[in-house]
């Protein structure tokens, strides 16, 4: 099939890409001219110069297309604020939509977030695809454009588009700037005071989240969102496992709320006058000491999703030298 991938250069959408050539689709990607193309080299592919929040060139890349997989998303959590967010990961993914029914593409899959499923409060209930937001308030721009995107989604589904929604939850694996999600192994190894976020996250690695993709565009009920995560685990086993895979003897020093809440406050303004990322700002501070665990039944039960352990995960990383 011929299929459009908007946010192709990204890492995400670099390796599906690469997947869906691998598996004989014609691929035409939708990418900004200022985007690099480093993590598409060598790859047969057609290349559309425009913008998703550009209705136009988003109509011209759907054209012809028989699915859509809209990856592209500004995953800044800082800088922008409320309104660079609903600009690209709303109003972009509202004009693929779109464009989607209005073309008759067959499947669009949105790729979400689970920053759009809220974040479970009892470690020991992991959020499933039934959760109920919880982040209007919390002043998360990222989180609530991406819940925001599924509703525009869902608005096209009610007018006829076949679509549907996959939730990633924290993404590893390689790339060309390295390994992605590979920071506290690094930090693990080359410090002997290691200090951790009191919370948690769900892992998975990317070539799982693919897999997942594929899936959906296959067996994907209409309108539904599937999460695709792996292991959910607390930042201090994280760093744990690490440095015993290494042979390291570490301490581990927790940093609770207070720590991070105060680095956050301290930080903030300085980030603002010299208009650069603070290492710990608001959003850090407020998602550093919760359990952003996730259920993937859904997604092995109805498209046969079957993510590797975090062991697994680990291992690539330090195989590969990018701790």
């Amino acid at each position: 099939m011929r299929v459009l991938i908007t946010g192709a250069s990204g890492f995400l959408g670099s390796h599906l890409c690469g997947s869906m050539v691998a598996a004989g689709h014609d691929v035409r990607v939708l990418r900004r001219a200022t985007s690099s193309p480093a993590a598409l080299a060598g790859l047969d592919l057609e290349v559309v110069i425009g913008d998703v929040t550009d209705p136009d060139s988003v109509r011209r890349a759907v054209s012809g297309c028989d699915s859509v997989v809209h990856a592209a998303a500004n995953i800044q959590y800082w800088g922008g604020g409320q309104e660079e967010q609903d600009r690209v990961n709303v109003g972009g993914t509202r004009a693929v939509a779109r464009a989607c029914r209005e073309k008759g593409v067959r499947r669009l899959v949105h790729v979400s977030s689970v920053a759009a499923i809220g974040i479970p409060a009892d470690p020991a209930h992991p959020a499933d695809e039934g959760f109920t937001f919880n982040l209007h308030d919390a002043g998360l721009p990222y989180h609530l454009s991406k819940w925001q995107a599924e509703r525009t989604v869902l608005e096209e589904v009610e007018r006829g588009l076949d679509a549907v929604i996959v939730n990633p939850a924290s993404i590893f694996g390689p790339h060309v700037s390295g390994y992605r999600g590979g920071d506290m192994m690094r930090k693990v190894r080359r410090t002997a005071i290691v200090p951790y976020f009191t919370g948690g996250i769900c892992a998975v690695h990317v070539r799982d989240v693919v897999a997942g993709i594929h899936a959906a565009l296959e067996r994907g009920g209409t309108g539904q969102r599937y999460i695709l995560g792996g292991e959910n685990l607390t930042y201090r086993s994280l760093a744990e496992r690490a440095a015993a895979a290494m042979g390291l003897s570490r301490r581990f020093v927790p940093l609770p709320p207070l720590v991070t809440g105060l680095v956050a406050l301290t930080l903030e303004p300085v980030a603002v006058l010299r208009n650069r990322a603070p290492r710990v700002g608001f959003a850090t501070h407020f998602c550093a000491s919760r359990s952003h665990y996730y259920d993937s039944s859904r997604a092995r039960s109805a498209l046969g999703y079957s993510p590797r352990s975090f062991g697994d995960i680990l291992d690539e990383c330090l195989r590969l030298n990018a701790a």
